[in-house]
């Protein structure tokens, strides 16, 4: 029983969202819950009809969407559904981030949140929505997390990147309140080191947590100090991992240090969440009224839709975001659909089978061949109980170095896996270089590959 859990839930939530923050999130989530479980034709229909409504709302207030489509040849009128999407043409990152003003609506609503993303693909890239399509953001949030057991108002750790994007002393008074009302314990992931991880590890056996909110890579690290040390001290906690690829030897880890109970989701700055893993743990249920998804092949300089089971480029358009809409927006990652029938759970969303990277992560073999990234996951995973952490990385002569940070187990197997390194990426020159600690990033992720531009 946990008395303010259900206050928090029943009566602080609602209140602080309708009333406080005008945001209609908890009326958004019911409806939610609800169209989850509709037909898929059904569901179908109502995100083409949020799509139609979009597509004349750019054509009629944004500049940018007016003339790309007149370019183009396209009436955005004679689109009436997914099938169709095709015929408009795709936003790149260098478009999104060069046209942000020309794609601000001139007619309410207006664009009035801005947030920037971290930049790993490139150069950081500033995104403004409405009010409106926040509420839809929050509310696609929650009913995610309460797949994972997660509910408003419930003790939960985030083990998060540094919030340096909040600059002003009296916004981040106001956070630190928002926070303790939430009961949301806010903890940096980016620190790495064995005092850090105990620090964690300590929080966590004091405060005992209903949920952990956490950073994918950063878990893996985590879980992998917990079993090293055989210092949980804890029954199954909920875990939901986000920002980053969630990698097999990674949920394996946490599995052990935390129990069954992970969840993946995906999801970005630009959008929020995207798609989520419910409790039948078969793929991720995309947030089809929110955001439309699309997979991408690219065949002789056009696109076509991958099929269930290929691997392509994911395209989104943000449904409800009037403000400055994102029309297929390539987000710069790879991912691969589920086949269209309903899950287990029951819920009839449309599913993404897995991520598997970003397309920048290609590598290149001495032959010039192309590598994807996503090798490194897979051949790195017998060698889990060895390998603490690691970072493959391509220089620009083509060259390879693979940090890692090794287990007492890594120098009987350091051999081998060399071996391995060569076998799969033939003719250039590959040095495994032992490290204490891989940094992350400013924003906080952990890049397992990266491949540096000429």
């Amino acid at each position: 029983m946990d008395p303010y859990g259900l206050l928090y839930r029943n009566a602080l939530f609602p209140l602080w969202e309708g009333v406080l923050r005008k945001r209609p999130t908890v009326s958004r989530l019911a409806y939610l819950e609800q169209t989850q479980r509709l037909s898929p034709a059904e569901l179908r229909e109502r995100q083409a009809a949020t799509l139609r409504r979009l597509l004349r709302h750019a054509y009629a207030n944004c500049p940018f969407y007016r003339a790309r489509f007149d370019e183009a040849g396209v009436d955005p009128a004679r689109i009436r559904d997914q099938s169709d999407i095709e015929k408009l043409p795709l936003l790149t990152r260098d478009d999104a981030r060069d046209s942000l003003g020309a794609r601000a609506s001139t007619v309410r609503p207006f664009p009035t949140i801005q947030k920037t993303t971290s930049g790993s693909s490139g150069r950081p890239l500033t995104i403004a929505y409405d009010t409106d399509s926040e509420s839809w953001r929050q509310a696609v949030k929650w009913r995610a997390y309460k797949w994972a057991g997660y509910r408003p108002g419930d003790r939960a750790i985030h083990y998060w990147g540094p919030q340096a994007h909040i600059p002003a002393i009296g916004k981040r008074a106001k956070v630190t309140v928002d926070r303790f009302f939430r009961r949301e314990r806010y903890l940096n992931c980016v620190m790495q080191s064995d005092e850090a991880l105990e620090n964690v590890v300590q929080t966590l056996a004091r405060e005992r947590p209903a949920v952990i909110v956490a950073y994918a890579r950063s878990a893996g690290n985590l879980a992998r100090y917990v079993n090293e040390r055989g210092a949980r001290a804890w029954d199954t906690i909920p875990i939901i991992c986000t920002a980053e690829q969630l990698l097999p030897q990674d949920r394996a880890a946490i599995t052990r240090a935390f129990g069954d109970a992970v969840f993946n989701s995906y999801g970005g700055r630009e959008t929020m969440l995207i798609a989520a893993e419910c409790d039948a743990h078969d793929g991720l249920h995309v947030s089809t009224e929110n955001i439309l998804v699309e997979v991408l092949i690219t065949e002789n300089g056009r696109q076509r839709a991958a099929a269930p089971g290929e691997l392509g480029e994911v395209a989104i358009t943000d449904l409800h975001n009037l403000g400055s809409p994102l029309i297929r927006y390539l987000n710069g990652d790879l991912a691969i659909r589920e086949v269209p029938d309903r899950c287990a759970c029951g819920r009839s969303l449309e599913r993404l089978r897995s991520l598997e990277g970003r397309k920048t992560d290609t590598f290149r073999d001495g032959r010039g061949q192309q590598i994807h990234g996503m090798l490194f996951p897979v051949l790195m995973l017998p060698y889990a109980t060895a390998v603490r952490h690691y970072q493959a990385i391509q220089h620009v002569d083509r060259s390879i170095t693979l940090k890692v940070v090794p287990t007492p187990e890594f120098a009987a197997v350091r051999a081998k896996l060399m071996k391995s390194l060569e076998d799969a990426i033939a003719g250039v020159s590959i040095v495994i270089e032992l490290v204490e600690e891989i940094p992350a990033s400013t924003s906080g992720k952990h890049h397992p590959v990266i491949v540096e531009a000429a």
